[in-house]
């Protein structure tokens, strides 16, 4: 046999014993078993650079349409997870347990500094500011108009006797400039009101017992009645939106700097942990994740055998060496 004969013959051979190891659950339960005896004790942060981490996500947020280009797959598979959820008979009390719930609000409450600062936010938006001064200016007009306000004041009331009625709703519009200006003057004192009124309404105690009271009258509802009802399309225009937004965000330096932040914050966390500490503190033992994963890899090798992807992907890896100058020499010689 000659020596090309021999390499392509150690060649197939390879990529046949290749095909039927990655098929094989024990196979893939050594390699798992090796990597934890070789990796299980090193910590993590030595085995990852923070900062080539944060170039790779830096540069993929900037150039890749991520969330775009998967619109039509997160645009199906919402509309599938929700049609699932229509059908599904479970409470709110059963997603959310009581006990959770508490432990929420118990949070929710110490945040009273955020709270305030929320009200005072929403209170001044222009939207509000131009919502109370309309709600005033109708109150006002209804209750001149309504109420016969005008005719109790001096002088009006003989000339309503007189039969000249249109006189007061001519002086009420001839009013309404004057009292939308009084009301925009003066709004921001209103709002102010307002803002203290809130924050004296929502303390601690009266906002435990409405959530309290919300929780309890929400608990027996099911999200599938309330999901049956999102009109056809409202998903896919959603996603659309959500989409571009999440591109278009991703490319802010605020975001990307937030992305660098976190990346190094993670890595820095897990600097002294181990894989062991790790599926230490998620109660899961690395023989619980064997048992599942080796026979899910082994099926999905042979579902790339079975679609023609796999064996000519093994060829191309093992071409590399048994087409080489090195493998030839050793042969040769």
């Amino acid at each position: 046999m000659s020596s090309s004969e021999l390499i392509s013959a150690l060649r197939d051979a390879h990529k046949e014993h290749l095909c039927q190891q990655l098929q094989n659950p024990d196979h893939w339960q050594a390699i798992m078993i090796q990597v934890s005896t070789t990796l299980g004790d090193t910590p993590l942060g030595n085995l990852v650079d923070s900062d080539s981490l944060c170039q790779v996500v830096e540069q993929w947020v900037l150039e890749a349409n991520s969330a775009q280009g998967l619109q039509d797959v997160i645009v199906q598979t919402t509309e599938a997870v929700i049609k699932a959820a229509e059908q599904d008979d479970a409470t709110v009390g059963e997603l959310l347990s009581e006990a959770h719930f508490e432990a929420v609000l118990e949070k929710s409450l110490q945040l009273k500094s955020l709270r305030e600062k929320a009200i005072h936010a929403g209170m001044n938006h222009p939207l509000v500011s131009e919502m109370v001064s309309e709600m005033l200016y109708t109150g006002i007009k209804n209750f001149l108009l309504e109420e016969n306000a005008l005719a109790k004041l001096p002088g009006v009331s003989s000339v309503m006797k007189m039969g000249r009625k249109s006189v007061v709703g001519k002086a009420m519009g001839g009013m309404e400039e004057s009292i939308r200006g009084y009301l925009q003057k003066n709004i921001r004192e209103t709002l102010k009101t307002g803002e203290q009124w809130l924050n004296r309404q929502l303390t601690n105690e009266r906002i435990e017992q409405l959530a309290r009271d919300g929780y309890r009258r929400v608990s027996p509802l099911k999200p599938a009645d309330y999901l049956s009802q999102i009109p056809a399309g409202t998903v896919k225009e959603l996603v659309e939106q959500g989409c571009q937004i999440g591109d278009e965000s991703a490319r802010l330096d605020y975001t990307r700097r937030l992305i660098r932040v976190g990346i190094q914050a993670a890595v820095e966390a897990l600097c002294e942990k181990s894989l062991t500490d790790i599926l230490s503190g998620m109660q899961i033992s690395e023989e619980k994740i064997r048992e599942f994963t080796a026979p899910a890899l082994a099926k999905g090798a042979s579902v790339l055998v079975e679609q023609g992807v796999l064996e000519p992907f093994i060829a191309w890896s093992l071409d590399d060496f048994y087409e080489s100058e090195t493998c030839k020499k050793i042969m040769n010689s």
